[in-house]
């Protein structure tokens, strides 16, 4: 009766002792195992702690600088099948919190919630013209499989105060997005809220691909001159003021 007993408590001791090291292993060692199979060039710079908590000062895509970024394990996820993190994403002059579930397949994103300033993200990301304005970002669902589909998406992005252009931004309004999902391509409801800028329109794109634009035009009553002559460059206005406008965008 005293082996089996003996067993037993080293072999529990010995699986403690696995977990001990599940748990502590540093991120920076799976981050060297992961890094070279992402489909984008992704530098680190600042990687503290472990895989079920940490954070990293910098990041950088693909050459543009998207922040720092802090994670916390959830560990009810596992009882789902899940890998479930607390995210906190921090952009320059903007902050976006997010629930990250990681399965087999799938990833989902959920409640989405956040501001990021539009003119830092347009200069980070060299965009050819000048942003102002806030995104507010509200979604309680983003679902992707295999990450080259998406199958599920709910919530709303408004683009608050936008304005844009060169070499000065002309002012916009408030615009908005309403997130949707059909076969495989996420969807946008696009329009305005009653501001210089006339929208109407969808959206939609999914990962690898353009994002593709369906939309009409119509700088209003009070906008500055400048909107209108640009808004011509797109095309004509029909006898209601509006310009079609399609566009791909990579």
């Amino acid at each position: 009766m005293k082996g089996p007993g003996v067993k037993l408590t080293l072999g529990l001791a010995f699986v403690l002792y696995l977990l001990a090291l599940l748990w502590q292993l540093p991120a920076s060692i799976v981050w060297q195992r992961i890094a070279p199979d992402l489909p984008a060039n992704v530098e680190l710079e600042g990687l503290n702690g472990t895989l079920w908590q940490g954070q990293v000062a910098r990041m950088t895509v693909n050459g543009v600088d998207q922040g720092g970024l802090k994670w916390d394990w959830r560990p009810m996820g596992l009882l789902r099948g899940n890998i479930a993190l607390d995210l906190l994403w921090q952009p320059r002059n903007g902050e976006v919190s997010a629930h990250l579930l990681l399965g087999t397949s799938r990833i989902q994103l959920q409640d989405v919630s956040g501001e990021l300033d539009a003119a830092s993200m347009a200069e980070v990301n060299r965009a050819p013209f000048i942003l102002a304005g806030s995104w507010l970002l509200d979604v309680p669902r983003l679902e992707l499989i295999d990450l080259d589909q998406v199958s599920a998406a709910e919530g709303r992005l408004v683009w608050q105060g936008a304005a844009g252009g060169l070499p000065q931004p002309l002012a916009l309004g408030h615009l908005s997005a309403t997130l949707g999902q059909r076969d495989g391509w996420l969807t946008l409801d696009l329009q305005d809220q009653g501001g210089p800028l006339g929208l109407q329109g969808d959206a939609r794109w999914r990962p690898g691909q353009p994002m593709y634009l369906d939309t009409r035009l119509q700088a209003r009553a009070d906008a500055e001159p400048g909107l209108a002559g640009g808004l011509q460059m797109l095309g004509q206005p029909n006898a209601q003021g509006w310009i079609q406008w399609q566009a791909q965008l990579q």
